[in-house]
């Protein structure tokens, strides 16, 4: 299937169990449960006309879960999803990441925002983490560069050159590195 939509960040405590709930209720057909893909779990569902699919990831590496839909009823798909369940909107997670404090809340809000991001959000994104690249914790100037891999907006590609130029850390300017081989490698 084709028609790929913007991923839609499903927030933590909306559990699999209501996301379950949602499948009953709009009456999609389960094709696969936890299937194991480069890391994450991911659940499959297809819509009962069959046109569109519903993929929700569970991708453990970043702690977040989020939806892909492809086919050609996407786009309502989308929206029953935004009516049914707890979700992050770029606004909101930037919004948080602004607020919070806690190393795990602001790598939570950083996540939200790179899956939420669309075209649009490119310097929006860019200007917050700009900030982020300046942590002290190595972790966190990490996750920037982990984010960038899931929207390699320019703005976030340039800061991942930043970080492998002059990162204190080798194991940040050592990862900053291979994800720059790995953009380069997809163009």
């Amino acid at each position: 299937m084709t028609d790929f939509v913007k991923r839609i960040v499903i927030k933590a405590s909306f559990t699999s169990d209501d996301v379950d709930f949602v499948s009953m209720q709009r009456g999609w057909i389960l094709q696969h449960h936890q299937k194991a893909e480069a890391g994450a779990s991911i659940d499959i569902w297809v819509t009962s006309d069959r046109r569109t699919e519903i993929h929700q990831v569970d991708d453990r590496h970043i702690g977040t879960r989020y939806f892909t839909l492809r086919g050609p009823g996407s786009r309502e798909v989308a929206e029953h999803i935004r009516q049914d369940c707890e979700l992050w909107s770029i606004s909101e997670a930037l919004g948080e990441l602004e607020r919070v404090r806690a190393r795990g809340e602001k790598l939570i809000c950083i996540y939200a925002a790179a899956l939420a991001a669309g075209e649009g959000d490119g310097e929006r994104i860019t200007q917050s983490f700009r900030d982020l690249v300046r942590d002290p914790d190595a972790g966190i100037r990490q996750s920037v560069i982990i984010a960038t891999g899931y929207f390699p907006y320019p703005g976030l590609v340039d800061l991942v050159r930043d970080l492998r130029d002059s990162d204190p850390a080798a194991h940040v300017r050592k990862n900053a590195q291979i994800l720059l081989d790995g953009l380069a490698v997809g163009k």
